[in-house]
């Protein structure tokens, strides 16, 4: 597996070698081409390139195309596409591609929104260690959604990926401890992983601080 960011090659050599028809070294060219490395940034390019590759199940390529297709980036933005794109990618067993499948149906991207199938797929995930997508069930567990309301396994969930310093977790784990939800309140507790997500630069947690000691 070649690593791209050390960009060994110029563009040049690296699409020579990709008319080949090597599916890694075509999800290269479209990774320079989308990080411009080497060149220009240029998502037209890099979609075309990712989209040879994914025609080979290549799964960053297909990843990397959902994407594209869901933002309407180097592509006209089309939800069926984007789909289609991060399904097959998941499908591959990928954790990445699992959690934005669980987004896709959770946002309604290219299909109904589906809790109970975006928590199936963010379960997938969770279960190969994606601390995102414990996050995500937590809340889940907490909001009684798709699942029963279980906090002290969202308490469980938050802990988990706010150790693995997944900012949001660290928020709603501060939650937890400050209203007793899911394990015994605990103010210093509930202050300390506010000022980490805080750190970690999540919004409404930096708010709030500065709220409580007077900084508009």
């Amino acid at each position: 597996n070649m690593n791209l960011k050390n960009s060994e090659f110029t563009l040049d050599e690296l699409k020579i070698l990709a008319e080949n028809g090597q599916k890694d070294l075509q999800y290269a060219v479209g990774y320079y081409y989308e990080n411009g490395i080497n060149t220009e940034v240029d998502f037209k390019q890099a979609a075309e390139w990712y989209e040879k590759a994914a025609s080979k199940n290549h799964v960053e390529a297909l990843m990397h195309l959902g994407m594209f297709y869901a933002q309407g980036k180097g592509v006209e933005k089309n939800g069926k596409k984007a789909l289609e794109y991060i399904q097959k990618a998941a499908k591959t067993g990928d954790k990445n591609a699992q959690y934005n499948l669980a987004r896709c149906y959770e946002e309604g991207i290219g299909t109904v929104v589906d809790y109970s199938r975006a928590f199936d797929w963010y379960k997938k995930a969770a279960e190969q260690n994606d601390y995102r997508a414990m996050c995500c069930m937590g809340s889940y567990f907490l909001m009684g959604q798709a699942v029963p309301c279980m906090p002290e396994r969202a308490f469980q969930l938050f802990e988990k990926a706010a150790n693995a310093n997944i900012p949001a977790a660290q928020y709603n784990l501060s939650i937890l401890y400050r209203y007793g939800e899911g394990v015994e309140k605990d103010i210093d507790l509930a202050d300390t992983w506010r000022m980490k997500a805080a750190q970690n630069g999540f919004k409404l947690a930096i708010e709030e601080i500065h709220k409580e000691v007077g900084i508009e």
